[in-house]
């Protein structure tokens, strides 16, 4: 009497007319009761069975077998719409969008997940390096590749994650140095000429980052607790398709219905088309003290400021309108120029700069420099996390709470260090 087989055991048979052998094992049922199975071929008994083995393996890990055949292109696009819309913030989304599209579906595009190598990996990276971008930028990319597969390990696609095997670039210059004191007194005296020059006052003593400044709102300013509320951060969302596809425009922010890529759970006011304000990096607001001569700047420059604002924005551009990153940056370079930190060239637009045009500070330079003059001032690190909003220090030492006072004096030291512009 032939051995019953357990569930799960499969069943292993020739086909004689074919010349080969067949594995077969349940992996479930279909809606409608029937069994749903898979099955493996192989030219001799002992190959087939040798498959078969592996397939049941593959059930016992990982609940079903891996589906072998799913593209880099297929899965990140599936990825992209199903992990990461739903959960990331818009800045965050876009950053992850361009890796993929720019850098990692370029190499892998057709390749299949599951028989990614080490090799393809590097030579993912090896790309961005190649095109002259920091190392900074390759270890981003390899992040987000690992990221990526990670996902596809835990949704069965592939048997591990082969980019946690590869060691990610090297450290190197990744281009966000802290502006030297002597550059930061020239940039404060050259912004003290301009209308909303108090904004780059804000970028530099406070750490602001870009979409905090630009998305700032005017009930961020307190005068009577001489404190800053930074509560929101300007954005730029992307758009899906809200018809299905039916309205026959190529661009999702052409369709008539279309909708804004948000996550769920994240509190956002639309400005003006992609453009909104989204809660600050850290998910949560954060407030530091003003000091007098800052709070002195923001006033006069609120009482100076009488174009429109339907958005209730700090600092918009003359039509009321928000100011978008790139306007930013181009105002920020201009300020350098200005306070003679960088040349013509380096004033340029990135795409527009000659070749062997050193590399321009950008507005991420002034974050960082309020950060590292705190610390040679003395400041302790939990103190400079909680003014210019590091998550990092606040999660390794989250116990720890900060009184308001000791922020308060951390800021009038950077005030008394930079004193020099005011005389300037």
């Amino acid at each position: 009497m032939p051995k019953k087989r357990n569930h799960g055991d499969g069943g292993l048979y020739e086909l004689k007319s074919r010349g080969l052998w067949r594995g077969v094992v349940d992996v479930g049922f279909h809606p409608d009761g029937r069994r749903k199975q898979r099955s493996v071929t192989a030219k001799t008994q002992k190959e087939a069975r040798a498959k078969l083995e592996e397939l049941k393996k593959q059930i016992q890990e990982y609940g079903a077998p891996l589906d072998k055949s799913v593209t880099v292109e297929a899965w990140a696009e599936k990825w992209l719409r199903e992990v990461c819309e739903p959960t990331m913030k818009p800045s965050a989304l876009k950053g992850y969008t361009s890796a993929v599209n720019r850098w990692i579906l370029p190499a892998l595009r057709k390749k299949r997940v599951s028989a990614l190598t080490p090799s393809d990996i590097r030579s993912v990276t090896l790309a961005v390096t190649d095109a002259g971008r920091a190392v900074s930028s390759a270890q981003k990319v390899h992040a987000v590749l690992s990221s990526m597969l990670e996902a596809a390990r835990l949704d069965g696609v592939c048997a591990k994650n082969v980019a946690a095997d590869v060691t990610p670039p090297g450290t190197g210059e990744n281009g966000r140095d802290a502006l030297e004191t002597e550059v930061a007194l020239k940039v404060l005296h050259a912004a003290l000429q301009r209308p909303d020059g108090v904004r780059w006052w804000y970028a530099i003593l406070t750490g602001m980052r870009q979409g905090e400044r630009t998305g700032a709102t005017l009930d961020s300013v307190d005068l009577n607790t001489h404190e800053f509320t930074v509560q929101w951060s300007l954005t730029e969302v992307g758009f899906r398709h809200g018809c299905d596809g039916s309205c026959g425009k190529k661009r999702a922010g052409s369709c008539p219905s279309r909708k804004l890529i948000v996550a769920p759970n994240l509190t956002y006011r639309q400005l003006d088309g992609r453009l909104c304000i989204v809660r600050p990096k850290s998910g949560k607001p954060r407030t530091f003290p003003l000091i007098e001569a800052l709070e002195k700047m923001t006033v006069d420059y609120l009482k100076s400021a009488t174009h429109p604002n339907p958005h209730g924005l700090i600092w918009r551009n003359q039509d009321g309108s928000p100011i978008t990153a790139e306007q930013d940056q181009a105002e920020w370079r201009a300020v350098l120029l200005s306070a003679g930190v960088i040349s013509e060239d380096q004033a340029l637009p990135p795409k527009e700069r000659p070749e062997g045009t050193p590399e321009t500070p950008t507005t991420h330079f002034a974050r960082h420099t309020t950060a590292t003059v705190l610390m040679e001032l003395g400041v302790d690190a939990k103190i400079i996390g909680e003014i210019v909003g590091h998550a990092a220090v606040t999660t390794t030492r989250r116990y720890q709470h900060v009184r308001f006072a000791e922020a308060r004096k951390a800021m009038e030291a950077l005030g008394t260090h930079f004193q020099k512009a005011l005389n300037g």
